[in-house]
């Protein structure tokens, strides 16, 4: 099957043929030769169709990530590793949720942040908030050297120079493109610079091209500790918190499982687990929150932000495996709601509202969401969502949305960061 028939069957079987003709066009770009894509398509398709995604909401920026982006950051573009993406502000109000839940209780604190990614920025975002915990991040990807080139993208590589993942100075789709247009060009132009770094260091003005040999340790402090390893193979004390974010959704239920008995020994006695997925600006943020009691993780909520009825990127329905456990559960709550035909008018006429103000993606003559003004950079980009979902929380949105569940039999509520909680302690992992 040619990549154009697989975009139309595509369109027909989860948008009966009513996507936009410039979302189609973006996709046209997915590569012919790899099956993992062609079934994370089908895959995130299916869950939009879940939740009741229209066609309409369907914009050319999500178009444009799935097409030229989803390949080139899926497991299949590294050797199957997961890659470390990672960016600074990602876990801002996650880390705020873990400061009101048992940042002001009794004694020190400590935490684990496993699959922090490198440069650890989350990690680091944390330690500034969380200054008087003790924090121990971990990840089986942390280089042996890091490289710069001079226009500040950066490579890991580990202890026999093979690169592990690279990623450009800032994380734009056209930036993406640019490294990964060709894939073994960028590793061997990398590779060859560290040859040279290595054999005659040298110092520019603006301090690139650059080499940092075991990076990791520079960040380390007597608060901060960074350990080689993934889940199940770090050895360490029990802590009071795990955040185990954008990590888990890349494995199937199974491991899932599997990975909360760990989180359930190497948690202290009323401790708590989060697990979930978010992007820049803790955006199209999801998680479950457990507690350990009586020696076993209850699971007490499952929450999520309002973006992610509208989201502008594609985490919401971002997962490696068929029937994922939390995505699943975030399509069904989405879908719920967007039944409430009163609630999604007052929604769109909102959040059309300020898309259209601050040119993020409004809507075409023909109400289909557009692309981003191309005079917005990347960082202005996420501040700017970030402003649209404060405001949707501001003008009542998430509670808006509670109610709509309560009033569906469930059990909702606006958590300490203005999420959307349900209550799910009936939920039991022994």
């Amino acid at each position: 099957m040619d990549v154009q028939q697989f975009v139309k069957e595509l369109n027909n079987d989860f948008f009966n043929g009513r996507l936009s003709a410039a979302f189609t066009e973006q996709l046209l770009q997915l590569p012919m030769d790899r099956p993992d894509v062609f079934a994370m398509m089908r895959r995130m398709f299916s869950f939009m169709n879940q939740a009741d995604f229209p066609a309409l909401d369907a914009s050319v920026m999500m178009g444009e990530v799935l097409g030229a982006l989803l390949a080139r950051i899926l497991p299949g573009a590294w050797e199957g590793r997961v890659p470390p993406i990672t960016v600074p502000g990602r876990h801002k109000v996650i880390d705020e949720y873990i400061q009101n839940r048992i940042g002001n209780t009794a004694g020190s604190k400590s935490m684990l942040d496993i699959g922090c990614g490198f440069p650890p920025y989350t990690t680091l975002d944390s330690s500034k908030l969380l200054s008087d915990w003790k924090i121990i991040a971990a990840d089986p990807s942390l280089p042996v050297y890091l490289v710069y080139d001079e226009q500040e993208n950066y490579a890991t590589l580990d202890a026999e120079k093979n690169v592990i993942y690279f990623q450009p100075s800032i994380p734009s789709v056209e930036n993406w493109n640019e490294l990964l247009s060709d894939t073994k060009a960028t590793k061997d132009r990398f590779k060859k610079l560290l040859d040279q770094l290595l054999a005659q260091p040298h110092t520019s003005p603006n301090g690139y091209p650059r080499l940092e040999i075991d990076p990791i340790k520079t960040y380390e402090t007597d608060k901060l500790t960074f350990l080689r390893g993934g889940i199940g193979q770090v050895e360490m004390e029990p802590v009071d918190c795990i955040r185990c974010f954008n990590v888990l959704y890349y494995f199937d239920d199974a491991f899932f499982q599997n990975a909360l008995q760990w989180f359930s020994t190497k948690t202290k006695e009323g401790g708590l687990v989060l697990i979930g997925g978010n992007w820049a600006a803790s955006s199209e943020c999801y998680y479950h929150v457990y507690q350990k009691e009586d020696g076993h993780l209850i699971e007490k909520e499952f929450a999520f932000s309002i973006d992610t009825l509208c989201p502008f990127g594609v985490v919401t329905w971002y997962a490696n495996h068929d029937g994922d456990m939390q995505t699943s559960q975030l399509m069904h709550l989405l879908g719920i709601i967007r039944k409430d035909k009163f609630f999604m008018d007052e929604f769109y006429a909102l959040n059309d509202e300020l898309r259209a103000n601050y040119r993020l993606c409004p809507r075409d003559d023909d109400g289909y969401y557009g692309n981003v003004d191309p005079s917005i950079s990347p960082l202005e980009l996420w501040q700017l969502v970030e402003k649209i979902i404060n405001e949707l929380n501001e003008a009542g949105f998430n509670h808006k949305a509670a109610e709509v569940l309560n009033q569906a039999g469930l059990k909702a509520r606006i958590n300490e960061v203005g999420h959307i909680a349900i209550d799910n302690t009936l939920n039991n992992c022994k």
